[in-house]
């Protein structure tokens, strides 16, 4: 295996275990969480909003050690402490505790997404990989913790799936921690994770939409999307007859997840990129919807694929939009987005938890979060000054 190759299986499996483990496991394991501790909705919104202020605060520390010599162990800090903290939240019982490991672990999934993403990416010119192969560990991830959440033993308690996951999490940081870790030749200046995912061309002669647009429609999928990434689980769990089911929904938007920024990019490339964009909002705000307007089985998982399949293209595509209406300050242009974005995922838990709470059912704030997406395709479709892009080359995400 080339060395391309290399850190790029290195830095997917780093992102299954600080994304897919770290940040989203919680997803799949809040029901059992909920019966376990008796914490009700409101709870699981509030302590969600804690992980997801936690990301932001990594992403933007990360950002702050580009070029670096201390970038290696920052990594290697954000590895291991998501293994630790993700079978270490099982020793608190209060939601004040909760919060504030999931806070860290947040911490750590930002350190990692951000870190892991630019060392994968950091290759001789002429052997980039793929950065759509590199995000897609975060799916993989998903599914995976999906699978563990699904298979525990009832009897054994809501614990034994976040020790199991811990180890997961470990053993998948090994790659990370031996190939990403040392000093980077040469820094991008962009994030890392942002500039890897902007070599989408805009195509087709389309007009780009304006900076203002797309981070308003930015952040509205970040204040939708999470609202399902937060309660899809328990949202199905409480249909009758699907119960048995609800694991298995986030492992299918796992899957779906993991080819995704691919497919997402080549779409771009074909029809441009905020047609693109246009598209994955409202199939997504469709996905959200389906498993609330439906109790049959086939929405749940269709609504699950067509949710997974969607949401790290968007951020895909958002970049690269990003890239074409600021190509000489790209940094600056993803650092202001990740900020919008970050600030929607951590209103949208703590609003929808509320409102679960207080109707007794996690499904209407599902479907006002697809509603709050689905706006974010309208903000887009909004006429812009036309602007003739040259197509870019094909180098990922």
């Amino acid at each position: 295996m080339g060395a391309a190759a290399r850190r790029a299986l290195a830095g997917a499996l780093a992102l299954a275990a600080a994304m897919g483990i770290g940040r989203f496991a919680y997803t799949a394991l809040l029901p059992g969480v909920q019966r376990g501790l008796g914490f009700d909705d409101a709870a699981g919104g509030a302590i969600a909003s804690a992980n997801l202020v936690g990301y932001l605060a990594g992403v933007l520390w990360a950002r702050r050690l580009a070029g670096s010599a201390r970038r290696g162990a920052a990594l290697r800090l954000g590895l291991a402490a998501t293994a630790v903290l993700t079978a270490a939240v099982t020793a608190v019982g209060s939601e004040m505790g909760w919060a504030a490991v999931r806070f860290g672990s947040g911490v750590a999934s930002g350190l990692v997404f951000v870190l892991a993403s630019a060392a994968a990416l950091e290759v001789a010119p002429g052997h980039l990989p793929r950065p759509g192969v590199l995000y897609g560990g975060v799916g993989v991830g998903i599914a995976l913790a999906a699978v563990v959440a699904a298979v525990a033993p009832p009897a054994g308690g809501w614990r034994i799936p976040w020790w199991v996951l811990g180890g997961a999490a470990a053993a998948l940081a090994v790659p990370g921690w031996r190939d990403l870790s040392a000093p980077l030749a040469h820094d991008s200046g962009s994030g890392g994770a942002g500039s890897g995912g902007a070599a989408v061309a805009s195509g087709r002669g389309r007009p780009a939409v304006g900076f203002g647009r797309l981070a308003t429609a930015y952040f509205l999928e970040g204040l939708g999307y999470i609202v399902s990434g937060t309660f899809a689980v328990a949202a199905v769990r409480r249909t009758p007859g699907l119960e048995a089911l609800a694991p298995w929904t986030w492992a299918m938007a796992g899957l779906a997840a993991a080819p995704s920024a691919l497919l997402w990019a080549s779409f771009g490339r074909r029809v441009g990129v905020r047609s693109a964009l246009v598209a994955a909002h409202l199939v997504q705000a469709a996905g959200m919807a389906l498993p609330s307007l439906s109790s049959a089985a086939w929405a749940a998982l269709a609504g699950a694929a067509l949710f997974g399949g969607t949401f790290i293209g968007i951020t895909t595509l958002t970049v690269a939009a990003a890239r074409e209406i600021r190509p000489n300050a790209l940094g600056r242009a993803v650092g202001t987005l990740t900020a919008i974005y970050g600030v929607g995922q951590i209103v949208g838990p703590l609003a929808a938890g509320a409102v679960a709470q207080h109707l007794g059912d996690p499904r209407p704030a599902v479907l006002g979060a697809a509603a709050a997406v689905a706006l974010g395709a309208v903000v887009l479709l909004m006429p812009s000054r036309p602007s003739v892009m040259a197509p870019a080359p094909d180098r990922g995400r």
